[in-house]
């Protein structure tokens, strides 16, 4: 972009302004399909100035302008050039787009940042895609490294290898250590792949009973255990690892903003938060060295970091962590696992093999009764809960107990949220927008890849054409939010692949052939609000983000291309140019 700060006399000022917007791009601004009429704060000069755009708001009519002025991290103008003009003078950087997109900061409302930033800045990470052979040689050179008896944590190894010729097994990591205890997670976070030296430094034998809500994989005909570790038998473990020092905490969390600023993210809803990263975030705010608006889901009763008298503390002194972009009103619980592991809870039995026989339908890591009653407490704290639920009846169970919590506490606003929500029965389709509950959609997950392919032959021939029901959602008046999961089911944080998909429903990356379920694909303008201002509602700042008007915070994107005029299957090759959160430049390609 070019920079046009003028020092010069008022008079000249304007003169050169009034030039430099006739250097734009040539096009009448009445050409746009729904033109905002120009709004802005009387008599605020503008510290930065965006023209010659063409800027998307998403607000109400989903209106397009020409430019945008900002002061004080705040949007103070937005409407034609002329408009923004008002608000120049010699002071004012003037930003020429040269007709580049501008729109509001994608809003990821399902991420783990902290373990991202664990992930690729201390860990021995690779990639979910490579095969049992690559993870050797990548362990290999780990343990070379690493001091003898310390842990080796990792991962991501795809939970697809479990149908593989060659099955993770606590052998292969025997042959490259005995003198490490080894934890690798799995592509899904709801396994691990743990050498001998591990389980015996975890004292997890053939006596060691199952969790409640977890398997420790055993060999078959006997019980000694494999090293694969499913659901709270993997997050028991996990509760044991050596704590990172709070200056990792901080580096991973800052790490993993650079990556999400870098594809155009401005919010996100961070999905599974123990106490030392509620301090991290605060600790970046208050040294502004927070680079994007943050919601915090504090942990309850999950078997994975902070023990439950850790939890309960952080609920109730949560207003001590939360900051002005740090927002601290939100709760996770995790009712169910992964078709993969055939830990999701189905209404309808998976199909039959040896291990589980003809009639297992996965479990519920809290019964029915037992989440009814949690969500009556947390509903009446005013907390927003994020309930995963994967399997069809998970689903049903958590709709139930949050019409319970409805009917109790009269007059609650809470927006809970179904996290996941791919299988949905149709019955219970037109709930979500009766309770008010949010539909959180991962965009891995609704096109043809090779873990649906594994999911088929587990769960049901018929479900692609039943899997992420987003039309039928939407059409139902459903409150629906983007969550990418990552770093635990995507390889990057990249939302324009998981745009493309949505209008779509074809592998955005062409790997797989094929279309998913096509008819549930929806258009790009409600994708696009699914993805901004539907999750600044979910993350309880809308009125401070999610659009470009008057008012709210300067979290906007600048993109190579207008995402409008292009094909479809061309949106997942879309480049960020700058990424700015409160007015500041957070990211810049050049």
């Amino acid at each position: 972009m070019t920079l046009l700060k003028n020092r010069l006399s008022p008079k000249l000022s304007i003169l050169l302004f009034t030039i430099f917007l006739l250097s734009g791009c040539g096009k009448d601004e009445a050409d746009e399909a729904k033109a905002v009429e120009g709004k802005s704060e009387e008599k605020i000069v503008a510290a930065s100035a965006y023209v010659n755009g063409r800027v998307y708001t998403v607000d109400t009519d989903n209106s397009w302008a020409r430019a945008i002025a900002v002061t004080d991290g705040k949007i103070v103008a937005v409407g034609s050039n002329a408009d923004i003009a008002k608000h120049v003078d010699k002071t004012t950087k003037v930003y020429n787009l040269k007709g580049k997109m501008l729109m509001p900061g994608i809003h990821d409302m399902h991420a783990h940042p902290m373990q991202g930033g664990e992930k690729f800045k201390f860990q021995c990470s690779f990639p979910f895609t490579v095969t049992v052979d690559e993870i050797v040689v990548k362990l290999t050179e780990c343990a070379s490294n690493t001091p003898k008896g310390e842990w080796i944590r990792g991962g991501q190894w795809a939970m697809e290898l479990m149908e593989s010729s060659t099955v993770p097994h606590k052998k292969i990591l025997d042959a490259i250590t005995t003198e490490h205890p080894v934890y690798l997670g799995d592509s899904t976070v709801h396994a691990a792949w743990l050498n001998s030296k591990a389980l015996e430094v975890l004292g997890i034998n053939a006596d060691t009973p199952d969790p409640v809500g977890g398997v420790i994989v055993r060999e078959p005909g006997n019980k000694e255990p494999t090293g694969i570790l499913i659901d709270n038998a993997a997050y028991d473990v996990l509760k044991k690892m050596p704590i990172y020092s709070v200056e990792q905490y901080e580096a991973s969390l800052k790490w993993a903003m650079m990556e999400m600023n870098k594809v155009g993210i401005t919010a996100v809803k961070d999905a599974i938060t123990d106490r030392n990263t509620l301090i991290a975030y605060k600790n970046l705010d208050l040294s502004n060295r927070l680079t994007m608006k943050v919601s915090t889901s504090i942990t309850w009763k999950m078997r994975w970091t902070d023990t439950r008298e850790q939890e309960l503390e952080s609920l109730e002194i949560r207003a001590d962590y939360a900051t002005e972009n740090v927002g601290t009103d939100f709760i996770k619980i995790m009712l169910d696992g992964v078709p993969p592991t055939h830990t999701a809870a189905m209404l309808d039995p998976y199909v039959a093999d040896k291990i589980h026989g003809d009639n297992f339908r996965g479990k519920l890591i809290h019964s029915e009764e037992q989440l009814t009653e949690d969500m009556i407490y947390l509903d009446g704290r005013g907390l927003t809960v994020k309930i995963h639920s994967v399997g069809d009846r998970a689903v049903r169970v958590a709709l139930n107990a949050i019409e319970a919590a409805r009917k109790a506490n009269a007059g609650s606003s809470m927006m809970h949220e179904i996290s996941h929500a791919g299988l949905i029965h149709p019955d219970d389709i037109p709930r979500f927008k009766e309770l008010n509950v949010t539909a959180e959609i991962s965009p891995i997950l609704w096109y043809p890849t090779e873990l649906l392919e594994i999911m088929v032959q587990m769960v049901s021939e018929d479900l692609p054409t039943r899997y992420y029901p987003i039309r039928s959602l939407h059409e139902a008046g459903a409150h629906m939010v983007y969550g990418s999961d990552w770093p635990s089911v995507v390889p990057d944080p990249n939302p324009w692949p998981g745009i493309e998909a949505m209008v779509s429903r074809k592998d955005p990356y062409g790997v797989r052939p094929g279309v998913m379920w096509q008819e549930q694909g929806i258009d790009l303008v409600t994708a696009l609000r699914i993805f901004t201002i539907n999750g600044a509602i979910s993350g309880k700042h809308a009125d401070k983000t999610g659009s470009i008007e008057v008012g709210k915070s300067a979290d906007f994107i600048i993109l190579d291309r207008n995402i409008f005029q292009i094909p479809i299957d061309e949106i997942s090759d879309t480049k960020i140019l700058s990424t700015f959160v409160s007015g500041k430049e957070v990211y810049s390609s050049k």
